[in-house]
């Protein structure tokens, strides 16, 4: 089959590799439909390790020939037990981790930092293999009961986004949410957007997004109903007015970013930075004053990905808007190039292996 892999830090290259072998019963066979590319993608890409550095706090070289795409959907061509045989030829969605479910952090409900991941596209938990499965590619492995099959009305790259909107139902879970509370998200990228939404759908009261960015501006602007902030014009206080925010979710992570936005946190509020980066950050510790927190949100829980589901399904939270560009597979190194130009040019990126009705 065709896939796009990485071999080293920023070289990809479209190669013919074996099809994906499904070795337990819980193992099915995706036809890949439509894949976004994720800003962790980019991060691999560069010769970062994201799924490390926010799940266990540390660096980890990634190894060579990983096949990256885990935000996907497609269609079961195969399965490997008769329990899910009732999937094949299904449009589903996929989840793109499976834990251990027995460790300490499992069994506690706090999966999503399990150390045994086994992770789609991340190259995590698979032991060493030729080629570690993604869905930059025509077929990927998936995990049979941790599908979700997708209403008639639902497009591949609709559901595709399901991974980054778990992502961002559980950042916004990190933070305690009360009716009319104000928001800020640092950051109008996807998650950011997704983020705002999200809170939105928990009955936030106002909702702030601070980006740099002209094309995000213009993304935003479709969705309507948030306050957006240019921070290289805007002085983020006088934007809010005065106003104080109960939650800042920090999609930047920058120590510019934590300056700027920390003043912002209401009494009590929470700081929510979901961008680790592996560098030194000095913080004036007053700014945590008045019960003031200052978390991360890792990944997503198995909860997290199922209300994500839902909320697309329901069209309380609406996707589609913010994908501004498709290639074809063997189109990769336009979309890589696309996504790494300064200023930005493409706001959510997908690949689409078929054209959709």
């Amino acid at each position: 089959m065709k896939a796009v892999v990485l071999k080293r830090p920023r070289e990809l290259v479209m190669m013919d590799v074996p099809r994906p072998t499904l070795r337990d019963d819980y193992h099915v066979l995706v036809r890949v439909e439509a894949c976004g590319i994720c800003g962790s993608d980019l991060r691999y890409w560069l010769g970062e390790n994201p799924w490390a550095l926010h799940t266990l706090g540390r660096h980890e070289e990634n190894p060579p020939n990983m096949i990256l795409g885990h935000e996907f959907s497609g269609t079961i061509e195969e399965v490997n037990a008769s329990q899910f045989e009732h999937l094949l030829g299904k449009r589903v969605g996929v989840q793109a981790f499976r834990v251990c479910g027995h460790c300490a952090l499992c069994r506690s409900g706090r999966e999503n930092l399990c150390r045994d991941t086994v992770h789609i596209g991340h190259a995590q938990g698979w032991g060493v293999m030729d080629y570690y499965p993604g869905a930059y590619a025509e077929y990927c492995i998936a995990f049979g009961d941790l599908l979700h099959p997708m209403a008639d009305h639902i497009s591949f790259e609709e559901e595709a986004m399901r991974d980054i909107l778990g992502v961002a139902v559980h950042a916004a879970g990190r933070a305690t949410l009360r009716e009319g509370d104000n928001v800020l998200c640092v950051g109008g990228g996807p998650v950011g957007l997704c983020i705002a939404q999200v809170s939105r759908a928990r009955g936030a009261g106002r909702v702030f997004i601070s980006d740099p960015s002209p094309l995000a501006h213009r993304v935003l602007e479709r969705f309507g109903g948030f306050t957006c902030i240019n921070p290289t014009t805007e002085n983020l206080n006088s934007a809010l007015q005065g106003q104080r925010c109960a939650a800042v979710f920090d999609s930047v992570g920058t120590a510019e970013t934590m300056a700027d936005a920390l003043p912002l946190l209401a009494e009590g509020g929470v700081y929510v930075n979901l961008a680790v980066h592996d560098a030194p950050i000095t913080l004036n510790a007053t700014a945590l004053g008045s019960e003031r927190s200052m978390t991360t949100s890792s990944n997503a829980l198995y909860r997290d990905e199922r209300e994500a589901h839902s909320l697309i399904e329901s069209g309380e939270v609406v996707v589609q808007p913010m994908i501004t560009h498709r290639f074809k597979l063997d189109e990769y190194q336009q979309a890589f190039d696309l996504l790494m130009q300064v200023p930005k040019q493409a706001y959510k990126v997908v690949f689409q292996m078929t054209a959709e009705d």
